[in-house]
This record gives C-alpha cells, sequence and structure tokens, in this order.
C-alpha cells in the first residue's frame, strides 16, 4: 500500500537512495540537499510531495516556494522540479502531483520538463512558457564598440549600486553558484543574473535574468566578450522570450529539447525568468 505525503526538510536522506537511481552526474548530495532547504522562507516546511510504501520511498515532487514583486502586485511562485518515481509505481505518478493544483493564487513553473512531463502538464492546463534558446557569439558590432559600455561581475559594492527588484535579487541569490553582472551604456543601466553551465561538455553563461532586454540586445555581444574572457565560458545563452523581440547580431535561435510550461491567471510569458528556481539552486 501506497502513502503521498508533504515533504519535510527531515525526509532527504530517505529520498536520496530515489535519487541516485535517477542520478545526474553533475548534482552531488549536497546538490540535491539543496531542494529540502527553504532558501527564501516560503516553504514553511513543504518541499514538496513523496510517494512512500513499506520499503521506503518510491517517488518524489519537489517544489520551490518564493514570493517577488511582478509588474508592481506580489506573485506566489511555485517552481515544480525533480518529478521522479520508481518504474514500478509509474500508473500512481499522478498522486504527488495532482495536488499541487490545489494551491491558490500561485503562479507555477516547470522549467526543466521530460517529454512525459512536458505531456502531462499540457494536459493538465498548462501553457508553452518557452520552446527556444538563443546563442549569443561574443562578438560585439563597431558600433558599441565606439561607445561606453562598462561590463562588471560580482562586484563588491553591487549591493549599494542595485537598487529595488535588483538589489533583492541579489541579495537573494548570493549563496548560489551565480554570477551577477552589472552593466553600464549611454542608454542606462542593466543588470544579469545567471551561471556558467556545461552543453555538451562546453561551457556556457546560461542567463536567468535581464533587467532590461533592450540595453542587453543592443550591446549583447560587447557584453559576452567581456564574460567569456573573464569567466571562460565560450558564448552565452538567453531564453528567447528574454529578449522581448529585439534583435541580436551574432546570434542564433535553437529549439528546446522540450518547453517549459507555466500556469498562471496572473502573469504572462514575458513576466516570468529562470529566478527563485531548480536552475540556481541546482545550478543545472
Amino acid at each position: 500500500m501506497t502513502l503521498v505525503k508533504e515533504v519535510g526538510a527531515q525526509d532527504f536522506e530517505k529520498t536520496y537512495p530515489l535519487f541516485e537511481k535517477f542520478q545526474n552526474s553533475r548534482l552531488s548530495k549536497e546538490d540535491w540537499r539543496q531542494l529540502f532547504v527553504d532558501h527564501w522562507q516560503n516553504n514553511k516546511g513543504n518541499f514538496g510531495y513523496l510517494l512512500e510504501d513499506d520499503q521506503g520511498v518510491v517517488g518524489f515532487l519537489g517544489l520551490i516556494l518564493s514570493r517577488r514583486i511582478i509588474n508592481g502586485k506580489e506573485i506566489k511562485f511555485c517552481n515544480i522540479t525533480s518529478w521522479v518515481v520508481d518504474e514500478k509505481f509509474r500508473s500512481q505518478s499522478l498522486s504527488i502531483f495532482l495536488p499541487v493544483l490545489k494551491l491558490k493564487d500561485y503562479t507555477l513553473t516547470i522549467h526543466t520538463a521530460s517529454k512525459e512531463t512536458y505531456t502531462v502538464a499540457r494536459k493538465l492546463g498548462f501553457q508553452d512558457l518557452e520552446s527556444h534558446f538563443r546563442i549569443i557569439l561574443p562578438i560585439p558590432s563597431v558600433a558599441t564598440c565606439m561607445a561606453f559600455c562598462k561590463v562588471e561581475i560580482d562586484g563588491e559594492n553591487f549591493d549599494k549600486i542595485l537598487t529595488g527588484e535588483a538589489n533583492q535579487i541579489y541579495k537573494d541569490h548570493l549563496a548560489f553558484k551565480c554570477f551577477h553582472i552589472h552593466v553600464r551604456t549611454p542608454l542606462g543601466e542593466c543588470y544579469l543574473l545567471g551561471a556558467r553551465v556545461y552543453r555538451k561538455r562546453f561551457p556556457f553563461f546560461q542567463i536567468y535574468h535581464i533587467s532590461q532586454s533592450n540595453i542587453f540586445a543592443k550591446f549583447a555581444g560587447r557584453i559576452a566578450m567581456v564574460i567569456c574572457l573573464r569567466i571562460n565560458i565560450v558564448a552565452i545563452i538567453t531564453d528567447e522570450r528574454f529578449l522581448r523581440g529585439n534583435t541580436v547580431m551574432c546570434s542564433k535561435a535553437f529549439s528546446l529539447p522540450h518547453p517549459r510550461v507555466y500556469k498562471s491567471d496572473l502573469l504572462e510569458k514575458h513576466d516570468i525568468d529562470l529566478l527563485y528556481s531548480e536552475l540556481p539552486v541546482l545550478n543545472i
């Protein structure tokens, strides 16, 4: 007989053997433990749902909860992650997913859906959030080479330079393996947050957040050049919607293996980035 229960921090050790069966070779035991930590004091002791039988944990669905100010309103987010179920119990997989749909007034996101997860999510009312990413090469245009553009990475004074929402985002993500980038240009300032990730063994800078897409798009090649040289990566990766239709020179769009999805009555696609999710928490 199986039982569905809420996940508490104390459940990590008995859940970890399940993770090992589906192990991502880049994730250590301590990386997985981060799903059982209330990083932004919003989970209130509930980190998802477990499926248990007499032998132990046979299914897990992780939840990362947060609150953010979007368009002047406080929005509650629930990022769904790591839906793993032992093969013998796959017929009961939905028993740990359906409770999430009962969360009231939450914007739900799934950023790393498998083919199966994507199919289920769409049937449950989720919409496509993103289907493409763009690789930006470190090749600045002649115009931006001639213009003023100062790029700072992980500056010691960022807590003073960054204000409002950017300052809160900066503080909330200091504990993770992220790079914080502040850009000054004649058009204004731009704040980027992202991390080094590996795709086919090559290092890229994956963007999780862009504060001013028009400024970033204008100076993207110049920004990419500085980032590549400073943190030793080959190019920048960004979700296509982050650019809000702005053209970026020396770049190319590619399809994601499976689209990111979301479910919200309050937000549009362009309001949702990749912060406060499994991506910075697990650095994947």
